[in-house]
């Protein structure tokens, strides 16, 4: 019981952070990608990366569960503005 607890806790844990990378956009160009658990914590993220401004360019959000648990993995393809 309690491993299953501690495994609760680590996932959820995991799941509250909002990452980002740079990665070469559609058009060419330096873009990042934002993942994290809810949209709202992806504009948070990309307002941080993108030091304010930037545009979005693709939003996706995939929803999976098992056993009761349900996990949500939200990206979000932005391009920083100058």
């Amino acid at each position: 019981m309690k491993r299953a607890i501690s495994l609760l806790v680590l996932l959820t844990l995991l799941q509250s952070c909002a990452s980002s990378k740079q990665i070469v956009g559609p058009d060419g160009s330096h873009h990042q990608l934002v993942s994290c658990p809810s949209i709202d914590m992806c504009y948070e993220k990309a307002t941080e990366v993108c030091g304010g401004k930037y545009k979005i360019v693709n939003t996706s959000t995939e929803t999976s569960g098992s056993q009761g648990y349900t996990s949500t993995d939200t990206k979000l393809l932005v391009k920083c503005s100058k």
